[in-house]
């Protein structure tokens, strides 16, 4: 049976993710239409607009990164058969957040190194592999647990016990 009070909690913690990411895109895209936005900052490559929204872009990392932590036991306590589901969702969230970065940051890294952007596009290429790697071998780990669930999903009257 589900437990309706985790369900609850991880929609709350959802849905306050969503807003807080929401308000701070807005708050990014109003950066970008203020009229000293174009102001250099470093140097003349770097305006004020890309410094705040890398700020801002920081933050919503930072939120959407807790809000799967914090998701992590409850996702955990949903999908009991399924051992460490929250670490796995963990994974993920690390993903999303890296794919979500790697453009965010871009104008303000690229001005300092010109020749050298292989540099900054490894870096991201590497702690996205790394994060893939874990979550394949956590897959690869629960595989069996996996299989039961999977299996009793199809027979939903036959428990299926291990040997």
């Amino acid at each position: 049976m589900i437990n309706k009070n985790l369900v609850t909690a991880v929609l709350i913690e959802a849905l306050k993710t969503a807003i807080i990411l929401l308000t701070l895109l807005l708050i990014s895209r109003f950066i970008e239409i203020l009229p000293f936005s174009g102001l250099p900052v470093f140097n003349r490559y770097i305006t004020a607009a890309d410094l705040l929204v890398a700020v801002v872009s920081l933050a919503a990392i930072i939120v959407f990164i807790k809000a799967g932590f914090n998701a992590g036991p409850a996702v955990d306590e949903l999908f009991r058969r399924l051992p460490g589901a929250g670490t796995l969702l963990n994974y993920f969230t690390g993903i999303v957040a890296v794919l979500f970065a790697y453009p965010a940051f871009q104008p303000v890294i690229f001005p300092f190194i010109k020749d050298f952007e292989w540099i900054y596009q490894s870096l991201f290429l590497a702690v996205t592999l790394f994060l893939l790697a874990k979550a394949g071998l956590y897959i690869y780990h629960a595989s069996e647990a996996l299989s039961r669930v999977i299996i009793s999903a199809l027979h939903p009257y036959k428990e299926i016990q291990p040997k």
